[in-house]
């Protein structure tokens, strides 16, 4: 009865709201946000180049897609339900498959329910839902914060095998690739009820070490932010940190350390009502970061050591972090950095200029931060990735990232990926761009590494979703990693429509059969532990199906032991 008078009281206010108007974003950039629906196994044709003899594994991105379209709700383009989008290579054929992330959420909004999303949260009627949704049970649904979001902003690959699909909201949402890549949901990860708070959508994997770190916020007062780190599925520490209610979207890693971002924008729920950005620019408030040392052991707030940069800055995204000098004294960053324009922005955040890439270097022993531009910062780029298994390298030599072209509007303009940029961290600047033809846009370089690439080198190819704004038509590209040349090595057609969207990932053939056989034994764990010890014989032939599957045997067998308990 509650939920049937709190919906009939959120009808009333929509029809207070411009449901159509709040759709704008779909027509920009030739319709390129415009949702789609699933699809599954469909073989894609090539459009010019040749499929390359060294790739093998899954393209994945993903990104908000409204499940209900056209919306009885105003909706803002970020509010849409994760899809990811997946290109499968395999045997000298690639095939798409797209779905969505089936997270409680979803699922309770096809039944009928609702939650409270950004669009709606707009004028006086916004604010009557806000304090509406405030007073009622967890907007319609008995559900904890941290399992009540969507799971559409980025992509991950833990070290125990997994596949994440994240929210900064929440905790991270599995899903599994069939043997076709089209990707199906598990469902919320809790890391063995260790983890019972958000994690943000740019966790830091080391590879080396299989540790996860990772950093989450809630908002709402008082504000809380923590720090954390994640080993064989569990969270062995989280600490929590005094921080402004600031936008905190990423963190940092290098070999020797854990870096939070403390930037210059803050947070102000009262200007949602009033359809003004979420967060503005604040030119009082410095750029700083804090520095955990790893050889400390158990993390604990008081070794965090607070280093404040000159002047006022935000960064969104970082592209790669090293240590520099022989005793880790400085820590080196390069990443796209904002800085304070008064007057730009959109309702998500304010006053806040381009971002360009720049070099950051934190000195430990002196305390400071100095910012300095590099050749291409006049660039205005974003996005930017470097190969997933180097996050925190100091030998790795490249990263990328995507260029944004100017746009009539903010949106236009942030998605408005033109081209792609290489960077080199040892020459210190650009190293080779890729432009592509007028009317082309792109989204986040994705590295994916060719079976000849050894070590920490370019060898390999960036992938790609393209839109052709005029044709309304999309593509999959691979360009050359290594030369940037202009034209890609392999261009497919796609069946339809692939949105813009915003993270995404590359699984080798060997990591997403890790992935499935991680999920099974799961299965397989549940099955014997129903039918008595008997029932462990499947074990044996998923232990040899991992051993003959992926070159990481060591480290899955010891997940599945630590899962089986035997």
């Amino acid at each position: 009865l509650r939920a049937c008078v709190v919906s009939a009281a959120f009808e009333g206010l929509d029809t207070l709201q411009d449901v159509e108007g709040s759709l704008g974003w779909a027509s920009v950039l030739g319709g390129a946000f415009e949702p789609v629906a699933p699809v599954r196994h469909v073989p894609l044709r090539v459009k010019s180049g040749s499929m390359p003899s060294d790739v093998a594994g899954t393209f994945m991105r993903i990104g908000p897609n409204a499940a209900q379209w056209p919306p009885k709700h105003a909706t803002h383009v970020f509010d849409g339900d994760g899809m990811v989008h997946t290109v499968r290579f395999a045997d000298g054929a690639a095939v798409y498959s797209c779905a969505f992330m089936e997270t409680e959420r979803f699922k309770l909004e096809r039944r009928g329910g609702h939650f409270l999303r950004l669009g709606e949260m707009v004028g006086l009627p916004g604010l009557a839902k806000i304090l509406l949704t405030s007073i009622t049970s967890n907007r319609f649904a008995e559900l904890p914060e941290h399992l009540a979001t969507t799971a559409n902003t980025s992509l991950a690959f833990t070290p125990e095998g997994k596949l994440w699909a994240l929210h900064e909201a929440g905790v991270p949402f599995r899903f599994e690739l069939d043997h076709g890549g089209c990707p199906s949901s598990i469902g919320f990860d809790t890391h063995h009820d260790t983890l019972s708070e958000a994690m943000s959508a740019h966790p830091k994997v080391d590879r080396r070490t299989g540790e996860t770190f990772f950093h989450g916020f809630t908002r709402t007062e008082p504000v809380n932010f923590h720090v954390g780190r994640a080993i064989e599925g569990r969270v062995t520490d989280k600490v929590e940190l005094s921080l402004h209610a600031g936008l905190h979207h990423d963190i940092l890693i290098t070999e020797r350390f854990v870096v939070v971002v403390d930037g210059s924008m803050d947070w102000e729920p009262a200007s949602i009502v009033q359809a003004e950005a979420m967060w503005k620019f604040s030119p009082e408030r410095r750029l700083r970061f804090g520095v955990w040392p790893r050889s400390a052991g158990k993390m604990a707030a008081e070794d965090f050591v607070w280093i404040e940069a000159s002047e006022a800055a935000e960064i969104i995204h970082t592209l790669h972090a090293f240590d520099e000098g022989d005793d880790g004294e400085k820590i080196v960053l390069w990443a796209p950095v904002c800085r304070h324009q008064p007057g730009s922005g959109d309702t998500v955040v304010g006053d806040i200029g381009p971002p360009r890439m720049s070099r950051v270097e934190i000195d430990l022993v002196a305390g400071s931060v100095q910012i300095s531009s590099v050749s291409g910062s006049e660039l205005r780029t974003e996005f930017p990735r470097t190969r997933d298994d180097a996050i925190g390298c100091s030998t790795l030599e490249h990263g990328y990232s995507a260029i944004q072209g100017e746009g009539a509007g903010v949106l236009e303009t942030n998605f408005n990926f033109v081209g792609l940029a290489k960077w080199s961290f040892k020459a210190g600047g650009l190293e080779r761009a890729i432009h592509f033809p007028a009317g082309i846009i792109g989204g986040e370089p994705i590295f994916i590494p060719s079976a000849s690439s050894s070590g920490l080198d370019d060898r390999g190819y960036i992938g790609t979703f393209l839109w052709d704004t005029r044709t309304r038509e999309s593509s999959f590209a691979l360009f050359d990693a290594r030369t940037m040349a202009s034209k890609p090595v392999l261009e497919l057609k796609l069946p339809s429509r692939v949105p813009m969207g915003f993270h995404g990932l590359w699984g080798s053939a060997k990591k997403s059969c890790t992935s499935l056989m991680v999920h099974a034994t799961h299965d397989l764990h549940s099955d014997a532990r129903a039918g008595g010890a008997d029932n462990f014989a499947p074990w044996r032939t998923a232990v040899h199906v991992i051993v003959d599957g992926t070159q990481s045997a060591g480290a899955t067998l010891a997940y599945i032991e630590n899962a089986c308990g035997e």
